[in-house]
């Protein structure tokens, strides 16, 4: 009876479907909430098998990569992932068809976990070398130049170059010394400085205390050291544009630092040619354009250059008050052609067309362009709109002396561009204050107790009674007045070469006169070569330089 009760059992378990089976849930479910448990999950694991059944039937979608052509342009590309791609998937389909239980599957595990170790330590090594490199590339854009290294200003990244700078400027000086804070060398410098002190007072007559010079007044420094009283003076007037009776008893920390970066500037142009010089000669000793020779004093080249700017300052300020060429802003003062060209080209007159040439009487020695740029539209307006301050005004004198074939010298023109740095950091109002014009704020500079005073006042009287009653000059005009000028400063510049002497004060910067030119004749042959100089006869008249090497 029970077998027969078991194979009944097994036909009807055998016939039902799945769906069938689930039906058994009332059986089950009958308030043990232990039994519903089970059954729930019995259910849903059958599930996950019908489903993973199910999807096993069905064949994987293979790429369609006759699509994949149509779109990707790069052939190549596309052929290298094709082929990539069927390489995968053949020996995937190769290790799927292998025995399950393979034994090469059992075995290198421990390999390829420590390849993996290795890969991961190669990666963490790779990313901090990026990283490094990353933040050297930012620290060598935004480290400043060497003249504007700073100490006491550096980033928490580059501790390394700190380190480097204050090894090699605090615990690597070159040389043995002594300990500065013994005593031993305290009680020698104070001897030095009295015994210094004894010469001084012998030769003054404000004899000084015999202490250190940081417990002096300024004055007493300035009386000592007149170099720097001197150096400190003209940085003063010309950042501030004031009057020396202003000037401070400390300058600001800021102009001491900023005169080292310019004299570092100039040591570096100058010392660089006097290097050059001496490789090309051979030769033991070569002085620098602006120093002294072995036989001078820095004092006196200083003092003979300043003494030559200076009547060199004063020769071109009588010639442009005689010639109403001082203090004509917004016009430009022109003698010739080339210069009429060049004020056109900078005015970019081919554009527009609106500049305008005008004339200030027959006997005056210039023609007077307007910029239409500048946003004047008659000669007496005031100009405030496109003032670009004295860099441009000396990069433009550069253009056009290198336009006009005339070189100058590297370290001349390094000091006269610092000198323009300078006046530029006085800002958009370096010479006159907005809706000011040119000529007031030069008068309200001078000091009332000028001696020239009345003349400046005299003259600006007269120029501004020229400029309201200017002479426009027709384009067609303009080539035969500059014709006109020319003829007319011939015969000025004769006049002034006969009084002035024909010649510069300013000996290898300007022009040489015949009879200065103390050089032997190689040199004076490589001047002429060069165009560094300049020959005129008795009369001013300018002539070849081959005739004084052939004499």
């Amino acid at each position: 009876m029970s077998g027969r009760l078991i194979s009944i059992t097994r036909t009807l378990r055998s016939s039902l479907s799945t769906n069938n089976w689930h039906n058994l849930g009332k059986f089950a479910t009958g308030g043990n909430a232990q039994q519903e448990l089970h059954w729930n999950n019995l259910k849903a694991n059958d599930s996950n098998v019908t489903n993973v059944i199910e999807t096993t039937k069905q064949e994987a979608e293979m790429l369609d990569w006759a699509k994949w052509e149509e779109r990707i342009s790069h052939k190549n590309i596309l052929n290298h992932m094709k082929s990539t791609y069927t390489s995968t998937m053949k020996t995937l389909d190769g290790a799927l068809s292998e025995p399950r239980e393979a034994p090469y599957l059992k075995e290198g595990w421990e390999s390829y976990e420590e390849v993996k170790q290795v890969c991961s330590e190669a990666t963490k090594a790779a990313d901090k070398i990026i990283s490094d490199g990353i933040k050297a590339l930012w620290i060598s854009q935004h480290n400043p130049p060497t003249w504007k290294v700073d100490t006491n200003e550096w980033l928490e990244s580059d501790q390394y170059w700190q380190a480097f700078v204050e090894k090699h400027a605090m615990y690597s000086q070159s040389g043995t010394s002594n300990d500065p804070e013994s005593p031993s060398e305290i009680e020698a410098v104070k001897n030095k400085w009295n015994v210094n002190m004894f010469k001084f007072n012998e030769r003054t007559d404000t004899p000084m205390l015999y202490d250190y010079m940081h417990h002096n007044p300024s004055w007493e420094y300035y009386d000592i050291n007149r170099k720097q009283f001197f150096e400190h003076m003209e940085y003063f007037l010309l950042r501030t544009g004031e009057d020396f009776r202003n000037f401070p008893d400390v300058p600001k920390w800021k102009w001491l630092t900023h005169l080292e970066d310019m004299r570092f500037k100039q040591f570096t142009v100058e010392m660089s040619r006097k290097h050059e010089k001496q490789m090309e000669k051979l030769s033991r000793y070569e002085k620098t354009d602006l120093g002294p020779e072995e036989h001078e004093s820095e004092e006196e080249v200083n003092m003979q250059l300043l003494l030559g700017e200076k009547n060199d300052t004063e020769k071109v300020l009588g010639r442009l008050l005689g010639g109403y060429g001082f203090l004509v802003d917004p016009l430009v003062p022109v003698q010739n052609e080339f210069q009429l060209g060049y004020v056109l080209s900078k005015d970019n007159y081919n554009a527009h067309g609106k500049t305008k040439v005008y004339s200030l009487g027959d006997d005056v020695p210039y023609l007077y362009v307007l910029p239409y740029a500048n946003g004047a539209s008659e000669v007496a307006d005031t100009v405030t709109s496109l003032d670009k301050g004295p860099m441009y005004s000396f990069y433009s004198l550069l253009d056009y002396l290198n336009l006009s074939s005339v070189k100058v010298n590297p370290s001349y023109a390094t000091r006269f561009q610092l000198k323009c740095q300078v006046m530029h950091e006085r800002g958009p109002n370096w010479l006159k204050l907005p809706n000011e014009n040119t000529c007031d704020a030069f008068l309200r500079r001078l000091r009332y107790d000028d001696p020239l005073k009345p003349k400046f006042e005299e003259y600006v009287k007269e120029l501004k009674e020229r400029m309201r009653n200017a002479k426009e000059v027709p384009e067609s005009e303009w080539s035969s007045s500059l014709r006109r000028l020319e003829s007319l400063n011939k015969e000025l510049e004769s006049e002034l070469s006969k009084v002035e002497g024909g010649s510069s004060s300013q000996a290898g910067v300007g022009s040489v006169a015949p009879g200065s030119v103390t050089v032997e004749g190689v040199e004076l042959k490589h001047l002429v070569e060069t165009n560094n100089i300049v020959v005129k006869d008795r009369e001013g008249n300018r002539m070849s330089p081959s005739v004084l090497v052939a004499n």
